[in-house]
């Protein structure tokens, strides 16, 4: 098992991240690798989909909301039970300035154990990339839309089929 975080300081309020946060459909429009479905409550289930540039395909798989206190935190876990599962979330704290989000990322099963300094270091990664992709989405003025990114070229061309 292991774990990442990054933190990130942003000027919008608590409750206007934790909105943002808290819209799962809504991560298509800033979210780089990550799509979400359903509704943000505490022990339901979700619809996940994730791609980065070291995956060839889109991995589509069911998640459980495992925290989600308004305005505080959420968070989702999935994966695949057995080999590998992951625990996301977002923890957002009051400052002077805005907001302090805390984004982890825990990862437990055999396959963390083997692959642990390739995945640290690729998760990190992936999660400062989305974390800079969240700030520019919160910034006024920044548009409501974004390109179409690779994982939803990958599903388009998957329900195309």
């Amino acid at each position: 098992m292991f774990e990442v975080e990054h933190v990130t300081w942003l000027s919008a309020a608590p409750l206007r991240v934790w909105t943002a946060l808290s819209d799962l459909a809504g991560f298509a429009r800033w979210h780089p690798f990550i799509r979400l479905s359903g509704a943000a409550v505490e022990g339901g289930a979700i619809g996940y989909t994730f791609n980065t540039t070291f995956l060839r395909n889109a991995m589509t798989a069911p998640a459980t909301i495992t925290h989600c206190r308004k305005p505080e935190e959420i968070g989702w876990k999935t994966g695949m039970p057995g080999l590998l599962m992951f625990e996301e979330a977002f923890r957002i704290d009051a400052i002077t300035s805005g907001t302090q989000m805390r984004h982890s990322t825990r990862c437990w099963g055999p396959f963390s154990r083997v692959a642990t300094s390739k995945l640290k270091g690729r998760i990190l990664a992936s999660m400062e990339e989305a974390d800079r992709a969240f700030e520019r989405y919160l910034r006024p003025g920044a548009p409501l839309g974004r390109r179409q990114s690779r994982v939803d070229r990958r599903i388009a061309k998957r329900k195309a089929h």
